[in-house]
């Protein structure tokens, strides 16, 4: 037992001084005005934390939070309706095409979430995995430039558990999809 350990400490050691840590992430705000319907508002904050293995691989985790706010005209039923969403996501990244300070890389992983709907008992809750293409500028040694096009494409299972007083005891639901364009994300990364 005491070699397994010294072995895994001696790996981790072995990787950690080859490998090129970063951190960074993604903030965004968005509002928007639908004339006749609402409001709408989104804040997110999802920072990260990685490891450089090589030329060709990261590994990394984000965590993210999101508040979203929508307020709805009285004459659609009116009210306001506001979540708070947490997201774990760790992945593994792959550059693969380099040319000058640019790179192209896909980021494959797993990701959880959960959304408390301000005013309901339970949370919703989604669980999958995702394949994601991104572009990525290094500016310097220290600072990169990261855009992430879309969700990707991406598999998830989400489900809610409701009150037994419910008429059904739980939702369920699979997705299966590809969303390339449907947004673009940018983040920022310091490299040590």
């Amino acid at each position: 037992m005491k070699k397994i350990f010294m072995m895994a400490v001696m790996a981790v050691a072995a990787l950690s001084a080859n490998a090129q840590t970063w951190v960074g992430g993604e903030l965004g705000f968005t509002s928007s005005h639908t004339n006749g319907v609402g409001t709408s508002k989104e804040f997110t904050i999802k920072p990260e934390v990685g490891f450089g293995l090589n030329e060709k691989f990261d590994v990394a985790i984000a965590l993210g939070y999101t508040y979203s706010s929508d307020k709805i005209k009285s004459q659609l039923g009116g009210g306001k309706l506001s979540t708070n969403t947490w997201e774990i996501n760790p992945y593994v990244r792959y550059k693969f095409v380099k040319a000058g300070n640019f790179f192209a890389f896909v980021d494959g992983g797993l990701f959880y979430e959960t959304t408390h709907v301000r005013g309901e008992a339970k949370n919703w809750n989604s669980f999958g995995v995702s394949f994601v293409p991104g572009i990525a500028y290094s500016v310097s040694d220290k600072v990169t430039l990261v855009s992430k096009l879309g969700e990707g494409l991406y598999y998830s299972h989400d489900w809610k558990n409701y009150d037994e007083k419910q008429a059904y005891d739980n939702y369920h639901a699979n997705s299966i999809g590809f969303k390339l364009l449907n947004s673009i994300s940018f983040g920022a990364y310091y490299n040590f």
